[in-house]
C-alpha cells in the first residue's frame, strides 16, 4: 500500500508525485456528503499516515458560513485549508464570505486557492476584475467550450498573468456523473499542451478516482486515470512533448507502462527524475479535486508499478 511507501520514499519520486495531490471534495458528487461528514473525514485524513497526500478541502463560498461549528477541530498547527469555489455573478459577495471566514477562524483556517468557473469567450473585463479582486490568492479558472474558445481564454489569462505576482491558473474538468462530461483524451491533451506552452498553472477536477484509465460501468464510458493525467502533464512540462504524445499517455490502459523507481518515473521511453517531478508539481500540474480520498490512494497502492530498493 502507499502508506508503506511514505516511510521509505520521503524525498523520492512517488512522494513528489503524490504530495498534496488530492484536494478533498467530499461535498460534491458522486459522494455528495453532508458537511458534517465531509469535515469529519477531512479531519481524520489530516491526522492519518497518508496526510502528506492531502490538499485543501473544497467548498463553495456560499457554504462558508456553515463552517462555524467546526472551528474547534482545527488549530494554527493543523488549520482547515480551503480551496473555495466562487460564483462569477456573485464574486463580491463570495469574497466578503471569505473575509468573514478568515475573521472567524483566524489562524485555524487558511485559503489556499480560489476556483472560478468561466463561460466560453469570457469577457476580458471580467478576467481583469478577477485579477484585481483576488489579491494574493492563487486562482484557478475552470475553462469550457471548444478548443478555439478555450485557446481564447488561455491567451487572455496568459496576458493577465504577466501583470499578477501570483499567476491565474487553469482548472480542467475530467469527468462527472454522466459520460458526456468526460473530455476526450485529445481535448485533454490539447489543454495540457496549451497550458504548458503558456506557463499556466493547471489543476484538474472530477472523474479521476482511479490511477489508470479504464472503462467503468457506472458511467458507461472510459474514465481518465490520475496517473495517466499527471504523468502526461509532468512529461509535457519537463520534456515539452507534443499533444499527440500527451494523448498517447492519457489513452494508455496498461499500468505496466508506468514505472516508478526510487528516483524516477518512466512511461515507455520517457523519464523524469524526482526533482523534475517536484518542479513540475510546484510550477505546472498542481493537484486534482476528488470526492474520495480513499479510493485513489488505495487503488494506487494495489498496482505493481513501484520498483527498486525502496520497495524491498
Amino acid at each position: 500500500m502507499i502508506t508503506k511507501v511514505n516511510g521509505k520514499w520521503t524525498v523520492d519520486a512517488i512522494s513528489h508525485f503524490m504530495t498534496q495531490l488530492i484536494d478533498y471534495a467530499g461535498l460534491f458528487p458522486p459522494a455528495s456528503l453532508p458537511l458534517s461528514k465531509a469535515i469529519s473525514n477531512y479531519h481524520t485524513y489530516m491526522n492519518g499516515s497518508d496526510s502528506w497526500m492531502l490538499g485543501p478541502f473544497v467548498i463553495p463560498a456560499t457554504r462558508l458560513n456553515e463552517l462555524d461549528p467546526y472551528k474547534a477541530h482545527f488549530t494554527e498547527q493543523y488549520p482547515l485549508r480551503l480551496s473555495i469555489i466562487l460564483k462569477p455573478e456573485e464574486m463580491d459577495l463570495d469574497l466578503e464570505a471569505i473575509n468573514l471566514f478568515l475573521e472567524t477562524y483566524k489562524t485555524a483556517g487558511t485559503v489556499e486557492a480560489i476556483e472560478i468557473p468561466l463561460t466560453p469567450y469570457v469577457d476580458l473585463s471580467f478576467l481583469e476584475k478577477i485579477e484585481n479582486r483576488t489579491e494574493s490568492y492563487p486562482v484557478y479558472c475552470e475553462v469550457t467550450g471548444t478548443n478555439d474558445q478555450i485557446q481564447y481564454t488561455l491567451d487572455a489569462l496568459h496576458r493577465l498573468d504577466k501583470l499578477k505576482s501570483i499567476g491565474i491558473g487553469i482548472k480542467m474538468r475530467m469527468g462527472g456523473m454522466a459520460k458526456q462530461l468526460f473530455p476526450s483524451a485529445k481535448q485533454a491533451a490539447f489543454v495540457i499542451n496549451e497550458c504548458q506552452k503558456r506557463d499556466l498553472l493547471l489543476k484538474f477536477t472530477a472523474g479521476l478516482h482511479h490511477p489508470i484509465r479504464q472503462y467503468r460501468n457506472e458511467v458507461e464510458t472510459t474514465m481518465h486515470g490520475f496517473v495517466n493525467v499527471f504523468t502526461a502533464a509532468l512529461m509535457a512540462y519537463c520534456h515539452s512533448i507534443d499533444a499527440k504524445t500527451i494523448e498517447e499517455i492519457l489513452l494508455d490502459e496498461d499500468p505496466t507502462h508506468f514505472y516508478f523507481t526510487t528516483n524516477t518515473l518512466s512511461w515507455c521511453n520517457l523519464t523524469v527524475s524526482s526533482s523534475e517531478i517536484n518542479d513540475a508539481r510546484s510550477f505546472f500540474a498542481t493537484s486534482y479535486g476528488s470526492c474520495s480520498f480513499d479510493e485513489p490512494r488505495e487503488e494506487l497502492g494495489e498496482l505493481t508499478i513501484f520498483h527498486g530498493e525502496a520497495m524491498l
